[in-house]
């Protein structure tokens, strides 16, 4: 093709769209069937006919910014609500429009692997917190300490016999998981994490994933959100820091075991200083994803910005400008080269047509390519110098929309009007149509070279594309690039009014 800048571009948005939906199948894998779908139906009728089994008692009550669920036979935390928005930390029971189990209670965290507790467990209150103490008919006693303000839980477990605690439970299937994503655990700088499907179903290739090697601190992505189809985000943990060994079974998951057994349980939102505070390890359970240090780095100007511009869709309006000015003078020089590329073209053409009569012969076309680049150097021209702004883009850009799938200060983050959530997609699809929009008119400020016909197809698929690809995904990273676009039209309309055409060495 004759213009290989467009051309170039084309291929690194088709990769960029490419590589966004391999990372969607990578991170976010689909469902899994349901059991009646995976047996025959004989089996799912006999199924389907057995007698369920009655649920286990628990027993919820609210402290401060939580409200916990035990299940009072082993003590097992099955549930906390974030009680500022509702969020459930793990999944509970559901079902599809047939009927069909979707997702069946979290195994729990903490209390023993072998029920033992008898009746509702004991409430307290003291200064500043409140206690929540089970007890065995051997006098074992299992003790949650919450705090009226905060969310880390004291757990004290008293066991004469050496009865492991159970830390993070192995779950059954799929089911019990249902939504969530990753299991890890930590030391000073390295976090090891693996996804629960990956331990629990069958991989196409290689063998399924183990448990990450015990350590003191271990802990589970949390925070569920009905109205996603599928889980992309996971803004909450849950994260034990024990002073006890901790140990790794096969089967059976985490557990420490002692006479006394201590430790702390993160249960709360992915915040920076928050898990900072918690510990100094603790921050790295924030997925980045493979641009962290680029997201990283930006979220730390978005947090500067945001000091001074209370609200985060005009920090980042705000953000788009500053990264847009920082890129002038690499923009400006690809507009540049696009307009002195207006005036080489008529010349280039002359030598194109005169090799045009050897059709494929790849010796002509190299000689062909080799009087091209001696006629663009002889001018200035670099044709494939408009490139680089576009390379420095792409970082910025997958970082960009990883950091507004991780960090708990963007979400339920309102902009104005319509968008209520810069972490969730667009509900009327209007910021991908202006999207869309001014890329059609970036695309008609741009100087006309190249083909025609091809110059016309990228002017509609592109932006058809593109649209296609910002429906699902942040409205934030939506503004972002929306007003980046505006900005370089801008910046493209100047430098047309102000070019001043070169003489053309022949």
């Amino acid at each position: 093709m004759k213009n290989k800048n467009m051309v170039l571009f084309f291929v690194l948005s088709m990769i960029m769209l490419g590589a966004y939906y391999l990372m969607s199948a990578r991170m976010y894998p689909p469902a899994p069937p349901t059991q009646a779908a995976q047996q025959p139906a004989s089996q799912a009728a006999a199924a389907s006919a057995a007698p369920t089994v009655a649920p286990a008692p628990t027993f919820t009550k609210a402290f401060g910014e939580l409200e916990l669920t035990w299940r009072t036979n082993d003590g097992a935390l099955v549930q906390a609500v974030w009680t500022k928005d509702g969020t459930r930390f793990f999944n509970e029971e559901t079902r599809d429009k047939k009927g069909q189990i979707v997702s069946r209670p979290f195994p729990g965290i903490g209390g023993t692997f072998d029920a033992r507790f008898a009746g509702e467990p004991a409430v307290a209150s003291e200064a500043g917190a409140a206690t929540v103490t089970f007890t065995s008919p051997a006098g074992e006693k299992l003790v949650y300490r919450i705090p009226s303000r905060g969310h880390v839980v004291s757990v004290e477990w008293l066991s004469g016999s050496r009865t492991p605690l159970a830390l993070v439970r192995m779950p059954a299937d799929e089911k019990q998981i249902h939504g969530l994503k990753r299991v890890f655990t930590l030391d000073e700088r390295k976090i090891n994490a693996v996804d629960w499907s990956k331990m629990l179903s069958d991989p196409w290739f290689g063998k399924r994933k183990e448990l990450p090697p015990a350590a003191s601190r271990l802990g589970l992505d949390a925070g569920i959100d009905p109205a996603q189809s599928v889980q992309r985000s996971h803004y909450f943990c849950a994260i034990w820091e024990m002073a006890s060994p901790v140990a790794r079974e096969a089967g059976k998951g985490y557990s420490a075991a002692g006479e006394k057994v201590a430790g702390r349980l993160y249960l709360g939102p992915k915040q920076a200083d928050q898990l900072t505070a918690f510990g100094a390890p603790y921050p790295q359970v924030l997925d980045f994803g493979f641009f962290g240090l680029v997201a990283k780095g930006m979220f730390w100007i978005l947090q500067s910005l945001h000091k001074y511009i209370p609200n985060w869709g005009w920090t980042i309006v705000v953000f788009s400008v500053l990264l847009r000015l920082a890129l002038w003078p690499l923009n400006t020089k690809t507009t540049l080269q696009m307009l002195r590329m207006k005036d080489l073209e008529p010349h280039q053409k002359v030598i194109q047509e005169k090799y045009a009569k050897f059709g494929n012969d790849m010796t002509k076309k190299a000689e062909m390519q080799k009087e091209l680049m001696a006629f663009y150097k002889k001018n200035g021209h670099n044709p494939m110098g408009g490139c680089l702004p576009m390379l420095l883009q792409m970082p910025v850009f997958f970082a960009l929309w990883s950091m507004l799938n991780a960090v708990f200060e963007l979400r339920h983050s309102p902009f104005m009007g319509w968008i209520h959530d810069l972490s969730g997609k667009d509900p009327y699809f209007i910021l991908p149509v202006l999207l869309g929009a001014s890329m059609v008119a970036q695309q008609l400020m741009t100087p006309a070279t190249g083909d025609p016909a091809q110059r016309k197809m990228m002017m509609w698929m592109m932006p058809a594309m593109m649209i296609f690809f910002f429906a699902s995904t942040p409205s934030g990273l939506c503004l972002y690039y929306m007003i980046f676009n505006i900005i370089g039209m801008g910046q493209a309309w100047w430098l047309k009014r102000t070019y001043k055409p070169q003489p053309v060495v022949i």
